[in-house]
């Protein structure tokens, strides 16, 4: 679900200490559904620098990022699997896969934040970081056959897709 050169593009672009933090922007969301589900297990599916681990409570944490060592493992189901600020990252040609890597690993929901802008940021070799950019919209119809969707304001300046997928 990510080819090996991508994959080594965001191993070095994680060695900046800003790259792969807004998960914890949105914990308030993602604690809400902790609670709603009763949930007792959260994978970070995508995990970066694993920011949302320190605004989460009464949930054992997880977290998993094919980019980095000793997160790349496969990770196992768990009740809710946040994704958030990956699917924009995502090589195109993994998009439908990946998607549906995540909504099978949860149990009950699956929480997607998903940036709908190009942003700025570039990776080692001068490409934009963001490699599957699309609006609400084609977000949507591809969420839909997972479960109900359930959709939140965005928060981020730049456009954003936030939804929980019910299980």
């Amino acid at each position: 679900m990510i080819t090996d050169a991508y994959r080594r593009l965001n191993r070095l672009a994680h060695e900046d200490p800003k790259y792969g933090r807004a998960a914890r922007l949105h914990g308030a969301l993602v604690q809400s559904v902790i609670n709603r589900t009763k949930a007792k297990t959260l994978l970070d599916y995508g995990c970066g620098k694993q920011a949302l681990r320190d605004v989460i409570q009464k949930v054992v944490y997880a977290g998993y990022d094919p980019a980095l060592p000793g997160l790349d493992a496969r990770p196992s189901t768990a009740d809710v699997v946040y994704c958030g600020d990956v699917m924009e990252h995502v090589e195109p040609e993994f998009v439908d896969a990946v998607l549906a890597d995540v909504a099978g690993l949860a149990r009950k929901a699956a929480i997607f934040v998903i940036s709908c802008a190009e942003g700025n940021r570039r990776l080692p070799d001068g490409s934009l970081a963001h490699r599957s950019v699309h609006p609400p919209e084609w977000w949507r119809a591809k969420l839909e056959p997972f479960g109900r969707l359930e959709e939140h304001r965005g928060i981020a300046t730049q456009p954003e897709y936030r939804v929980v997928v019910w299980r």
